[in-house]
């Protein structure tokens, strides 16, 4: 016995059930893709002011905070041209050319740039925090700050980073009543090398040793207070830190925009509008057809075929003549005449059964002369009700 070719091996449960599943995927699919990156762990390792690793800066930001009130943390491009002091620290793979292209965006603009010094790793066992295994040559540094100065970024026998350059120039900060020799000790190594410099001219600092402001830098009170004269050096105020550059962006994109306002009605009325089409298409299809044979089988087929035939040939009106010999013998076989009798002979007794309306032999003519389709049609009408009539098939 042959499968069933309309047999489906799902039901309409299961073809339903891997629909949601299919929707509710790919709606997690594009939430995914737009708010990937606000999912992330902002207390990841990393140089930036939301990190509580060694090298992180969070503790600057917190210092800021208790001490001014407040902190702004900068996630949007938009808010990288704040007139306040914004700290940009930088990754040993911050590319030059984005450097350049941040400084020359605040070029009047007060702003201190942090070299990274150590390279690290996440720590398996606590992942906000870092291993360190070295730090980065200072020939990197130099590179990666060449489009900004041609200064020099060095090493002395402590394991500070001192920078020098023509174009920069020692800082002076305001430390109150302390002595002249602690400003030195601050900024300064101990053989005068500068740990910060500002660039001439320009309302940028750049510190060589990220040690001065990063949380394990501020372990100890002396470190915190040198961290707030340092960030104090354009003025007591609120103080920026950038998070642009560490992945921590907020920038708007159309696809975050639709499922926010005011465009998150248009996006559920696009949604549920879709779903109403799939459960219409659903409904008013149904199961597939099977493919039909190119010959059907059976005498309808047979006779449809036929049929087609005709009507393409044309031919339809001229099969009066047969239909009116089919007539004939289905009324001679009903009314019992005898199977002997010539042509003739029994078209007169077909004449005879019904002396009220037109003879058999009358209507036989008009069905095989009919020049058109209606005329075939009335004829073989009129032969049909004259076979009810005789046979008594009121």
């Amino acid at each position: 016995m042959s499968a069933d070719a309309t047999a489906t091996p799902f039901t309409l449960r299961t073809v339903l059930v891997l629909v949601v599943m299919g929707v509710i995927g790919f709606l997690a699919f594009l939430l995914l893709t737009a708010y990937g990156e606000d999912l992330q762990p902002e207390q990841r390792p990393g140089n930036h002011a939301l990190a509580t690793s060694a090298v992180g800066f969070a503790g600057a930001a917190d210092l800021v905070r208790r001490v001014h009130g407040s902190v702004k943390m900068v996630r949007r491009d938009a808010d990288l041209d704040t007139p306040d002091p914004l700290v940009i620290t930088l990754e040993p793979t911050t590319d030059p050319d984005t450097i350049e292209k941040l400084l020359k965006r605040r070029a009047a603009l007060p702003t201190i740039l942090v070299l990274p010094k150590w390279l690290t790793m996440p720590r398996r066992d606590k992942p906000a925090w870092v291993m360190s295994f070295g730090s980065i040559p200072v020939s990197e540094l130099s590179r990666q700050i060449a489009k900004v100065t041609k200064a020099k970024v060095s090493a002395n026998g402590d394991g500070l980073r001192t920078i020098a350059g023509d174009d920069l120039e020692a800082v002076v900060v305001d430390l109150g009543d302390e002595e002249e020799e602690d400003l030195q000790r601050i900024l300064t190594d101990a053989n005068g090398n500068m740990l910060v410099a500002r660039v001439k001219e320009k309302p940028l600092l750049i510190v060589a040793d990220p040690d001065l402001l990063d949380n394990q830098g501020l372990k100890t009170l002396a470190g915190a207070e040198r961290a707030m004269q340092l960030l104090g050096a354009f003025g007591e105020g609120h103080v920026a830190f950038d998070l642009t550059l560490h992945g921590f962006g907020q920038n708007p994109n159309l696809l975050k925009l639709a499922f926010e306002a005011p465009f998150l009605p248009l996006t559920l009325c696009l949604l549920i509008a879709a779903l109403l089409a799939g459960w219409h298409a659903m409904l008013r299809f149904g199961p597939a057809l099977p493919e039909l044979r190119g010959v059907a089988f059976g005498k309808r087929a047979i006779a449809e075929n036929g049929a087609a035939l005709l009507r393409l040939a044309g031919r339809r009106h001229r099969t009066g003549d047969r239909y009116a010999a089919l007539i004939r013998d289905t009324a001679a076989s009903a009314t019992g005449a005898p199977s002997n009798l010539p042509p003739e002979a029994l078209d007169r007794y077909l004449d005879r059964l019904d002396k009220t309306g037109e003879p058999f032999t009358a209507l036989a003519e008009r069905a095989g002369h009919a020049q058109d389709t209606r005329a075939l049609l009335d004829a073989a009408r009129a032969l049909y009700q004259w076979k009810r009539t005789v046979t008594r098939e009121h």
